[in-house]
């Protein structure tokens, strides 16, 4: 069997505070401001932040809520770990992505889950000549996109982008969306996708 170490409690609070205060400054909230939407005293949250004190699993609920984040994220950096991906250039995991009457090159250049959310990035390429019925999603989160390669037109919603190499697009994935035409002979964009769970 193997022997699970769990950090010391002072760790654990250190870890706590240092992950309450990171996501309150990343909001640009004061001290007061938390406190007030956490229903806290702003010399509670000052403790929290340095490592002072224990807090009990519903005043982080209430932090939480207040960062509007899920608790887990105010706990992640007592586990210890992190997964990080480097991918040459050129590298990653290849695949073809295929749906009814259509195909496309998709390259995984990362990808992570956990309680914060989903992310992936991935580089996709299509050629005129291949790509047959273009399809179009709608799922839950964001997208961002810039174009590498080729020109396009891209759908959002009921908007349509016509975009070149350098050109980004970023929407709520809940738009319809996807190519609708390619204008040169092959595409190839990096598009990045994150859900918050």
């Amino acid at each position: 069997m193997k022997e699970v170490v769990l950090p010391r409690k002072a760790e654990i609070d250190i870890a706590v505070g240092r992950s309450v205060n990171r996501l309150r400054l990343d909001r640009g909230m004061t001290v007061t401001a938390l406190a007030k939407g956490a229903g806290l005293s702003g010399s509670m949250i000052s403790r929290l932040e340095n490592g002072q004190v224990s807090a009990s699993l519903g005043t982080l609920a209430a932090i939480a809520d207040a960062l509007s984040v899920p608790v887990m994220a105010l706990l992640a950096q007592t586990a210890g770990k992190a997964d990080v991906y480097h991918v040459k250039a050129g590298k990653g995991i290849q695949a073809h992505r295929i749906t009814a009457n259509h195909t496309h090159q998709y390259m995984l250049l990362g990808k992570h889950s956990g309680p914060s959310g989903d992310f992936e990035a991935a580089r996709v390429r299509i050629s005129r000549e291949n790509a047959g019925e273009l399809p179009r999603y709608i799922h839950d989160g964001y997208v961002f996109l810039t174009m590498t390669s080729g020109k396009a037109r891209y759908i959002c919603g009921g908007s349509e982008f016509e975009l070149a190499p350098g050109d980004t697009l970023s929407f709520d994935a809940m738009l319809e969306h996807g190519v609708s035409e390619i204008l040169s002979r092959e595409i190839e964009f990096i598009t990045v996708f994150f859900r918050r769970d």
